[in-house]
């Protein structure tokens, strides 16, 4: 074989491998958002579905999301720190592909300021959990 044909043939094996490597963890929340780490858990964040894409909407690292018609809940220790706990909240109506994450999410708060938003909002409870990252 030709070194240029071991090439065409290492970079097409490289090109049809590389889209398979996918997610670790990837779980669906509800419509286009979904709960992803990309190489290990403590990666985990909430993301907005875009064609083959997922853009982040709530950074790592997200231990419990919930859901309604009208928000995105998440609970994270960010870069898994666990001393600490933040809470968002995402609405969902101003989200969507090309939106700007800063004007949907908010947060974040404490666990006494989340209650008083959920408390004023009716925002929903946290009904997934991933134990081994709370």
């Amino acid at each position: 074989m030709t070194s240029n044909f071991r090439w065409l043939i290492l970079s097409i094996l490289i090109a049809t491998a590389l889209p398979a490597c996918g997610f670790v963890h990837d779980e669906k929340i509800d419509g286009p958002y979904h709960l992803v780490a990309i190489d290990v858990n403590e990666q985990m964040d909430v993301c907005y579905e875009i064609k083959d894409a997922c853009v982040e909407r709530i950074g790592a690292t997200v231990f419990a999301v919930g859901h309604n018609e009208s928000y995105i809940v998440a609970a994270r220790h960010p870069s898994n720190n666990r001393t600490g706990t933040q809470y968002f909240y995402l609405v969902r109506s101003l989200d969507g592909p090309t939106a700007d994450p800063a004007s949907s999410v908010h947060g974040p708060f404490d666990a006494a300021e989340f209650e008083s938003e959920r408390a004023r909002l009716s925002l929903p409870p946290f009904d997934v959990e991933m134990a081994g990252l709370k």
